[in-house]
């Protein structure tokens, strides 16, 4: 007997509804923008597992992103110190360098300009491959979607799947079924509570075609222009 995709797939959508709606619960002040599944490797010599569920909220970022921000800042003090023999100095208010009275700004700004724009994206942006878009990143990143018991089961199932029908026929079903799973999620979600997550699979190697396949053409044109 194969594996029963049916019942993995109403299994996932059901307990990932049930997960989010106890996250959204438990913070009704927060606002919620992405919702992903992740964590199923590509590779063919690695196992299927199931996806794990995450998600973000504009609070949970802006407060990850400022806890970064202070942490880079005590690293840079620290550097500061070891360099200077303890003295830290902060640097002049007009942006000049104290131990360069031959500053050149005609080069600063040539330096600035010819800055990539493409490298220039920080943590903060909006583009897809920015932080707030990297569920690893994500404050919820790691929601389990079932005990390691059952996680098990499901494994060795996916591992005899794999065997009968083969890595590439496999892993492109399994993904399908996930996209499926994601798509009912976000309708569910927009239906019952009148919230619409941005709703996506996500990996490594192919990170933009699932995104599109997961999206609406409007959702994709809205948050992921650089995309169309």
């Amino acid at each position: 007997m194969g594996l029963d995709w049916a019942a993995l797939e109403q299994g996932l959508h059901r307990v990932a509804l049930q997960k989010t709606a106890a996250i959204l619960a438990e913070h009704p002040g927060h606002t919620f923008y992405g919702l992903a599944l992740h964590g199923v490797p590509t590779e063919e010599d690695g196992e299927l597992v199931l996806p794990m569920l995450a998600l973000n909220s504009q609070q949970a970022l802006a407060r990850d992103l400022s806890d970064d921000l202070d942490d880079e800042d005590e690293d840079d003090e620290d550097d500061w110190a070891e360099e200077e023999g303890g003295d830290y100095r902060p640097p002049p208010l007009d942006g000049s360098d104290p131990d360069d009275e031959d500053w050149d700004d005609e080069d600063e700004s040539d330096e600035s300009d010819d800055e990539d724009p493409e490298d220039s994206d920080e943590d903060g942006g909006d583009g897809f491959y920015s932080r707030r878009w990297d569920p690893t990143e994500w404050h919820w990143s790691a929601v389990p979607l079932v005990d390691d018991a059952a996680a098990g089961v499901w494994e060795r199932a996916f591992a005899a799947e794999v065997e009968a029908e083969g890595w590439k026929s496999t892993t492109q079903r399994y993904y399908e079924l996930m996209i499926r799973v994601i798509k009912e999620l976000r309708q569910e979600l927009l239906a019952t509570k009148g919230l619409e997550l941005v709703c996506f699979v996500a990996d490594d190697e192919h990170a933009e075609r699932l995104l599109k396949a997961s999206l609406t053409p409007h959702q994709l044109a809205q948050h992921f222009p650089e995309l169309v």
